[in-house]
């Protein structure tokens, strides 16, 4: 796959992000609720982030000759549902940092981290019923409800991998469930504002597939990632033992040798970074670091696929850039 995005993705990615955080930002600042609350409720929104669901929602219902303000609303909730998903997997994660500051929950206590994440997501279903209605409403509310029970489903996955993910098929319905649903309902979300059902089952495929990789490409920067630009501690996924894809394959090919450094560090959240490096190396020197970048570039060409059915547009184009930016990208 052509890693070079247009000469116009990063600009027109952006200007829409800019467009969508003003929508955001000007229905936040609507919101009414008890000052430690709602501050706890939009930190991690304020902090920053990419904006990719919204803007693949925006960008699939643009493709298919929708109204970028019919869009919007459903854009915001979806952000909304996103850093729903967030506050509570910092915390389970004991994470505490995201996007470079503090997590909701070390900044404003467990509890009313709870509170906000379970606000938000309350959110997210007055946006839907507020601005949409007859079947529009009722197919995106089946979207946004059941991509929140399968995020819920691969939450408890993720949090008991020990349990739950033993060989790769778990890990890809793991991935699935708690990531690439998410992005899935933003396609369909697209589609069905859009007014194309017919186009329904093939979209979902492109979001599954695109989520996949946006998974797999996380897992490679919670290993090797810069952080200075993840905002993470180098090797994070090792020290909160993650059984992320590099993981799985790698302990398929360990030596005995290898095998016993990696189990005295990996889940160990006092490791050193010395230690961490150590594991880095073997994970690089065993061809897992190379087989997961493969695997996801794979996933990003069939998503492309997809694309390639349907008519030239400058929506298509922009979402062929996406894809190819989720899988390179730094951050």
């Amino acid at each position: 796959m052509n890693n070079i995005y247009s000469e116009s993705f990063l600009e027109e990615f952006k200007e829409l992000r800019e467009k969508i955080n003003a929508e955001l930002f000007k229905y936040i600042n609507e919101v009414k609720a008890p000052d430690k609350l709602y501050n706890a409720s939009f930190h991690l929104i304020r902090s920053g982030g990419k904006r990719i669901r919204p803007i693949i929602l925006v960008k699939v219902n643009e493709m298919f000759g929708g109204d970028f303000s019919e869009a919007i609303p459903a854009a915001i909730a979806i952000e909304l549902l996103h850093n729903f998903t967030l506050i509570h997997d910092d915390i389970m994660d004991r994470d505490e940092y995201r996007r470079g500051v503090k997590t909701t929950h070390v900044v404003y206590g467990e509890s009313m981290a709870l509170l906000a994440g379970d606000f938000l997501f309350s959110i997210v279903f007055n946006i839907i019923s507020a601005h949409y209605n007859g079947s529009k409403a009722n197919k995106l509310t089946n979207i946004f409800s059941d991509a929140s029970m399968k995020i819920c489903k691969g939450q408890a996955m993720d949090i008991e991998p020990e349990t739950y993910i033993r060989n790769m098929d778990d890990y890809l319905e793991m991935i699935y469930l708690k990531t690439a649903s998410l992005i899935e309902a933003s396609v369909l979300s697209g589609v069905v504002l859009s007014g194309r059902d017919e186009y329904m089952d093939v979209m979902s495929s492109f979001g599954v597939k695109i989520g996949l990789a946006f998974q797999m490409a996380d897992d490679l920067l919670g290993i090797i990632g810069d952080p200075s630009k993840t905002g993470k501690p180098v090797g994070s996924d090792i020290r909160n033992g993650k059984r992320t894809l590099p993981i799985l394959y790698a302990l398929d090919k360990f030596d005995v040798d290898s095998k016993e450094k990696f189990d005295r560090v990996f889940g160990n959240l006092s490791a050193s970074d010395n230690e961490v490096n150590e594991i880095i190396k073997l994970l690089i020197d065993v061809g897992a670091i190379e087989y997961t970048r493969k695997y996801m570039i794979n996933l990003a060409d069939e998503a492309i696929k997809i694309l390639s059915r349907f008519e030239e547009n400058p929506a298509k184009l922009f979402l062929e850039d996406l894809v190819r930016f989720i899988v390179y990208r730094e951050i």
